[in-house]
């Protein structure tokens, strides 16, 4: 089989290449919120405590963040199909392990070797996604890839708490790790990867003790550059108080805020990635099929964006119930848009043969975003105190307002997005 063609945007098996790419991702949301709908489960297998319950689910992410900049110059090295494949058999041997673990310190282990697994998916799969579709479809399909994703997310709550409750958490964790093996193999033995350019590889000689001198060259060529440093801040930025919001407050906020019990509340949560699922690839595909200037659309996301944080931390009372879960999806719509189009930017002043690194270094930061905010805010709510079972509306509001003046910094920082489009800047 060829392995190279001089028009990969014509070939049909690239869309061969996404529907696989897309339903590993799938499992990558999955496991990212998985344990939270099992964490009753957990505290009684293994006889635990929340605090060891956190560590051992705060692992994913930092393999996950730690690994990026490598899983991003192996893409560009080795080529996507194979990370994809390989990293995916580690994610399946972390399921089994995760299933079959004795006490806490064994489960962490899993889950570390879930997250560095399912780290090698995402950064592949955007160089996959460079190298198989048009600069004017890569906006679009990087919106479908998320809205796949989220799904992922979605289904790791109530239809993952069903099977939990039906098979038991380690049988569905097993079930999960079979598949996972499956779409690995599926990934190296059904899809290809398409090299750029059509020209003989020059392989860069090694030093001595087996470095390459010409892959730190591209790294410091990538860390000089001032847009990357702007990128990778309004990233951290924008992601990190979504996931904080959607992964820790939201549920208990809206509690206070509205009056509503823990299930409802959860469920308005729910609005959030499915704005995601709505917006990533309704705006990627609205900047691809009008040329839309990409600088320009990020700016007017993140103006909406703003403005829902506003609405809010000061209207909450007067928006009700239906306001607040208006406010709620329209955040995950700005959020979807968001990342599809910053990724548009990356992609459109990014040379083709540093796009995997270029992506694994940018990758970390929205990771970091969401471990800084966190902490952040909830020192904040700390400090307010509790008001019975619940922080106070006044905590709440001090630490959103704290997410709000991160999130006008990106917005600020997005008008230098807009002289970017067609200059290769790292």
């Amino acid at each position: 089989m060829n392995n190279h063609t001089p028009y990969p945007d014509r070939d049909p098996h690239r869309w061969m290449v996404f529907s696989v790419v897309g339903v590993v991702y799938f499992f990558v949301y999955f496991h990212r919120v998985s344990t939270s709908v099992i964490v009753s489960d957990l505290l009684e297998a293994f006889h635990t405590n929340a605090t060891a319950l956190g560590f051992m689910s705060s692992l994913y992410f930092y393999l996950y963040a730690f690994e990026q900049p490598l899983v991003g110059y192996l893409s560009d090295r080795i080529g996507p199909r194979r990370v994809i494949g390989y990293w995916s058999l580690g994610a399946a041997a972390g399921c089994f392990l995760f299933g079959m673990a004795p006490n806490i310190g064994w489960a962490s282990v899993g889950r570390a070797l879930i997250g560095l697994g399912v780290g090698g998916v995402y950064v592949p799969a955007v160089k996959a996604i460079s190298q198989w579709f048009r600069k004017n479809e890569f906006a679009t399909m990087i919106g479908l890839l998320m809205s796949m994703g989220n799904l992922g997310a979605v289904i790791a709550t109530t239809p993952l708490a069903w099977a939990a409750g039906t098979w038991g958490w380690r049988s569905t964790f097993f079930l999960i790790g079979g598949i996972t093996v499956v779409l690995a193999f599926v990934t190296l033995l059904l899809t290809r990867d398409y090299a750029l350019p059509p020209e003989p590889v020059q392989v860069e000689p090694a030093t001595a003790s087996g470095s390459n001198p010409g892959s730190r060259a591209k790294v410091f060529k990538v860390l000089a550059s001032g847009h990357f440093w702007i990128v990778a801040t309004v990233f951290f930025g924008i992601y990190g108080t979504l996931i904080t919001l959607q992964g820790l407050w939201a549920t208990p906020f809206l509690m206070a805020a509205l009056g509503i019990e823990r299930i409802f509340a959860s469920k308005l949560n729910m609005l959030i990635p499915v704005g995601v699922i709505i917006g990533a690839p309704f705006f990627g595909w609205l900047t691809d099929r009008f040329s839309l200037d990409k600088g320009n659309t990020l700016i007017a996301i993140l103006t909406v964006y703003t403005l829902t944080w506003i609405g809010m931390i000061f209207f909450y009372s007067q928006l009700g119930t239906a306001g607040l879960s208006l406010v709620l999806l329209v955040m995950g719509i700005t959020t979807g848009g968001f990342i599809s189009t910053l990724w548009g930017i990356v992609q459109e002043t990014t040379p083709e043969e540093i796009m995997g690194l270029t992506a694994g270094l940018l990758n970390p930061a929205p990771f970091f975003g969401v471990a800084v905010y966190q902490v952040v805010t909830g020192a904040v709510l700390d400090r307010a105190g509790r008001v019975g079972d619940l922080y106070s509306l006044s905590g709440f509001r001090n630490a959103f307002l704290l997410c709000l003046f991160g999130i006008v910094i990106c917005l600020l920082l997005s008008f230098s997005l807009r002289t970017s489009k067609g200059a290769e800047v790292p």
